[in-house]
């Protein structure tokens, strides 16, 4: 049976249907462009490097998880209007949303050239006590990935003195560091657990069962370098603010 849309439908609907179309199609296209989304959070580098330094103004410990999600829409709210904020919210997935644009937060520190990300816990579909199957677990992080589209990851690399280096990257989550299309069993290679599964592996992935079965990325930062929107070096040896100088500086009118 027709719908009441469908039977109103005629010959001169269909410059409009063309339009709505053509502009679907262009917002499709807008919002899986990665080299415009680049260009558009460059524009961002004065206020991540302002941002980032008055962080450091207050506080010594880096910028971690739960406070780059906060720090993250407070740089991208002058050209992003923002939604579905997590607010320190652990739950699977995405963060916030830029525009359309649907973002998982990360952080991460470089030891050397590499860079370790902590992903999903997967104890649901693999543990010690069941291994697990791979269709299984490859699926269930398929599902958790599609709440979002790209990454903002935070690396830092903590240098002499105190000195921080702060990079930004946005990432698609498609990009084949973060795609897991096939992994394998992981082997113990000493102690109780030498010859048993303790885990799985893929080459820029690994679940251990000890760990809580959670999922992390592990590859060369040189990796990421075409996706670099920001950076600042932060000196955070200089002696900081505390919160009652804020008050009595802006708030104390009594």
């Amino acid at each position: 049976m027709e719908s009441t849309i469908t039977k109103e439908l005629n010959s001169n609907d269909e410059p409009t249907i063309v339009k709505i179309q053509s502009l679907c199609r262009g917002w499709i296209v807008r919002r899986k462009n990665i080299y415009g989304i680049i260009k558009k959070f460059k524009r961002l580098q004065p206020k991540f490097s302002s941002t980032v330094r008055g962080y450091h103004i207050i506080n010594n410990v880096p910028i971690k998880e739960s406070v780059w999600e906060g720090i993250n829409c407070d740089i991208v709210k002058s050209l992003f209007s923002i939604s579905d904020e997590a607010k320190g919210n652990h739950a699977s997935g995405k963060d916030n949303r830029f525009d359309n644009i649907n973002i998982s937060n990360k952080t991460a520190k470089i030891e050397r050239t590499n860079i370790s990300i902590s992903s999903y816990r997967l104890s649901s579909v693999c543990n010690d006590k069941d291994i697990g199957i791979s269709e299984n677990i490859i699926e269930e992080i398929r599902t958790r990935d599609s709440s979002f589209d790209y990454y903002s990851l935070l690396v830092r690399k903590e240098k002499e003195k105190s000195h921080i280096e702060y990079m930004w990257y946005i990432i698609p989550k498609d990009c084949y560091l973060f795609r897991i299309d096939n992994i394998n069993h992981k082997i113990g290679k000493k102690g109780k657990k030498q010859g048993e599964i303790v885990g799985w592996k893929s080459k820029y992935s690994s679940i251990t069962f000890s760990m809580s079965s959670q999922l992390w990325y592990n590859f060369d930062i040189y990796e990421l370098k075409k996706y670099m929107v920001c950076s600042t070096e932060v000196d955070n040896s200089k002696p900081k603010i505390n919160y009652s100088q804020i008050y009595n500086s802006f708030c104390n009118t009594i």
